[in-house]
């Protein structure tokens, strides 16, 4: 099925869809016995309101709830759209986005790269969630059972899982994708291993993450392994008393000879001395 151009929309079980946009951010839609539940709001209003069209092709069913599964814009940049829905998220999505300098260097950072949507990024109001939670909370949602999971920081301070228990399905934000570098900028390296090992506990055999394609179980833990290695290979560097540019090379090294068909792999050298300074601290 597919809506808006460059997007695929997969149903995964009845009532549960993934919405892939290539190249750019996924959502989920889960429809309920008298409404809809949204995974990400995407990154402007406009993609939010391309979003809307695309559910109201499924169903004419209000939409009830949006869930964040992070604070970052391409993920939640579109809440604004949704006036009448529940916006879920972690209680640390929600400073982020109350953050007014977290804010400005966000929409600095966006209408600095000059996409197609950098001039809407000058309007964005951005909206934080309105249902906050601190471990875990569970919807029961069409007669279904939801759980959103919080397992500590990792891509950012406000992570969550978006768990279906009874399909063995999840949506896992930017934590964990199948075969994808994820974003490192302002992540926190020395808690998101943990972060992963408790994630792969969950019996899940699919997932849709937040870039990229569906995943299996295989991918989950290839996701996890990834930043073992990367948090490990660069701990070792930093005891061995490598610079931060020698200790990027050498983990870019050893990363590519064990995950080169990673999606972003090239650019991982440029993106590691950051990493290794948090772990240095």
């Amino acid at each position: 099925m597919t809506m808006t151009p460059g997007t695929e929309i997969v149903e995964l079980e009845t009532g549960v869809y993934a919405r892939l946009h290539e190249g750019l951010t996924n959502a989920g839609i889960i429809i309920g016995d008298n409404g809809v539940l949204v995974i990400d709001s995407l990154r402007v209003p406009s993609f939010a309101r391309d979003l809307i069209q695309d559910v109201r092709h499924i169903t004419s069913k209000p939409i009830q709830y949006v869930i964040d599964t992070h604070a970052h814009w391409d993920h939640s940049w579109g809440n604004e759209e949704f006036p009448e829905a529940t916006i879920i998220g972690h209680e640390n999505c929600y400073d982020e986005m109350v953050d007014v300098e977290w804010n400005r260097q966000w929409r600095e950072k966006v209408i600095a790269a000059n996409d197609p949507w950098s001039e809407e990024a000058h309007i964005v109001n951005i909206t934080p969630p309105n249902l906050t939670f601190e471990t875990s909370m569970q919807l029961r949602f069409g007669g279904r059972a939801i759980d959103l999971k919080y397992f500590g920081k990792a891509h950012t301070s406000g992570d969550i899982f978006i768990f279906l228990p009874e399909e063995k399905i999840a949506f896992t934000g930017d934590v964990a994708m199948d075969r994808g570098v994820p974003f490192l900028g302002d992540s926190y390296p020395a808690e998101w291993p943990g972060t992963d090992d408790r994630l792969v506990e969950l019996p899940i055999e699919r997932f849709v993450a937040g870039h990229g394609p569906i995943g299996d179980h295989d991918a989950l833990l290839q996701a996890r392994d990834f930043i073992h290695s990367l948090v490990a290979n660069l701990k070792t560097a930093i005891q061995d008393g490598q610079d931060e540019g020698a200790a990027s090379a050498t983990v870019s090294d050893a990363l590519n000879s064990q995950f080169g068909d990673f999606r972003g792999i090239e650019g991982l050298k440029d993106n590691l001395p950051e990493v290794y300074r948090k772990l240095k601290a």
